[in-house]
Parts: C-alpha cells; structure tokens; sequence
C-alpha cells in the first residue's frame, strides 16, 4: 500500500513534465537546443555519442532541471575561453552521467574555461560524472550554496579540481559552507600551473591503477595542528615510509611523519612539513 501511495505520488509530482532527448536522429541533435526548449520541471537525455561545441552549454533561468547523460556522452568544448556548461541564475538543478573537457591547447595555448561553471544558483548536483580538463577548474562556484558533488572523476583541471566561493581545492573537502563532497576521485589537478613553478617529476594522474611501490597510495591521518583529517595521494620520490605505514600503521602511532605536500598532490602547494601521527584512519592500495 506504501509503495502504490508513492508511485501516485511520483506520477502526479511528474505530471506536466517532459523528456527532452538529443542524439543522432533524435528530437535534439545538441544539448544547447535541448535547453533552449526546456521547461521547469523537464529532463533532458543525452543519448551517448561525442557532441562538440564551439561555446558554452548555457542554461539560465530555470529550476527543477534534470540534465542525464547516457553511458559514453561526452561533451568536448572547441574554445579555450568557454565554461563546457554554464549555469546561471537556476535552483536544483541536477546533472548526471556526463563527461564533460575542452580541447586540450597546444603548447602556446592556455585553456582559461571551467568545466562545469555555477554562478547565482542554488543547490545543483553534479553526480557520476567526469570532469576533465585542461577545463582551468573543474568545478566553478560564485555566489552559489547548496552544491554537491558525489561520485565524480575530477582530473587533469589546470588549477583546481573545484573552486567554491574562493577556496580552490585539489582534495576533497568536508568543511567548506554551502559545499557538500561524497565520494569522488580527484587526481592531477593543477598540474600545469604547479609543475611549471613549483615542481619537477611525477604526478598522480600517470599513476592510477599501480598497485606497487611504483605507485601511489591513498593515506588519511589526523592533523594533530588542528584536530583534522588530512588525506595524500603518494606518488613516487614522496618522502616518507608509506608502504611501511600501510602495513604496519600501529607501528607509527605518536611518532612523527616528514613530507611534502606538493608530492602528496595536497592543496597546500609545496610545504615541508613535519606532523605527529595521532591516528592513521585508513590507508588505500588503489587496484
């Protein structure tokens, strides 16, 4: 009897409400001309299949939006300059599915768009997505609260993976207002801004799937500063007894640990640091 209550209940909060579909032979061939004819309340699908766009994927002015992409839709964003998907002035707004880049630059180019740009809307979910650059950040935020992003690949971005209300973040983050990660895999952003000029070898995004000491680790351990949990990606050449540590961690409870932030692909640029070990929370061998 519960069960039908709320399939009624879905059915009437539904009613009125459209699928608008793009693909190849479809009601829409690009998602821009989806959006252009979307209604508050309307899904769009995207059907799977690359869609090339020489600007934004703009969506203004709207709430209660469902953007779903199929299993290998892809958006590939020709200009340097343009957000891949701008969101302006909406409220819930939900995007899944999707991967979502720009071209990468030559050389002498530099990619100044963000993946996914958010500016003076409310509570938008971007979930199961890949967010690739050279987007310049992955996920842009101004004056937007009630974001939330769950399950995302965020890689390769030119300076962040996310940047909510100022804090640009390389890591997840579970303390910053009106931002809400569960989640998500978040590797070698800022590589092009922080290699450049800060640092020289390796990043993190060559070494997923390693499961060696070749490789990286995923280390969580609590910041004895500032009673936080702090979480490093390892790469090769990173100072410090790691693969020891996942094996052994009781062995290093209290003593000190020496590293640099900028070889465990931090936010915090390229500090050495000394930190008591208080608690190993967990320690992850990527497979």
């Amino acid at each position: 009897m519960t069960g039908q209550i709320l399939c009624a209940v879905l059915l009437i909060g539904l009613a009125g409400a459209t699928t608008l579909t793009v693909g190849e032979g479809e009601q829409f061939e690009t998602p821009q001309q989806a959006i252009d004819d979307v209604s508050d309340g309307d899904t769009i699908l995207i059907r799977a299949g690359t869609y090339k766009l020489n600007e934004s994927i703009e969506l203004w002015w709207h709430s209660d939006i469902w953007i779903l992409g199929e299993e290998g839709s892809r958006l590939i964003c020709n200009s340097q300059i343009s957000n891949v998907m701008w969101i302006f002035n909406c409220d819930r707004i939900t995007i899944s599915g999707l991967c979502a880049t720009h071209t990468e630059p030559t050389e002498l180019e530099s990619c100044t768009g963000n993946v996914f740009g958010i500016d003076g809307t409310d509570n938008v979910t971007i979930e199961n997505c890949e967010i690739n650059g050279c987007g310049a950040i992955g996920v842009y935020t101004f004056m937007a609260d009630g974001i939330v992003l769950r399950n995302n690949f965020i890689h390769d971005n030119t300076f962040w993976a996310v940047q909510h209300e100022g804090n640009g973040l390389l890591v997840e983050s579970h303390h910053i207002e009106g931002l809400i990660m569960e989640g998500n895999t978040i590797l070698n952003n800022g590589g092009r801004q922080l290699d450049m000029f800060h640092c020289a070898g390796s990043t993190t995004g060559e070494f997923m799937g390693v499961t060696n000491e070749d490789g990286y680790l995923r280390f969580t351990f609590r910041n004895p500063m500032y009673d936080s949990i702090d979480t490093c990606y390892v790469v090769p050449g990173c100072e410090g007894p790691w693969l020891d540590i996942a094996q052994n961690p009781e062995d290093y409870i209290g003593s000190d640990l020496e590293y640099s932030w900028r070889e465990v692909m931090s936010y915090l640029l390229v500090y050495n640091r000394i930190d008591e070990i208080i608690e190993v929370i967990s320690v992850s061998i990527p497979d």
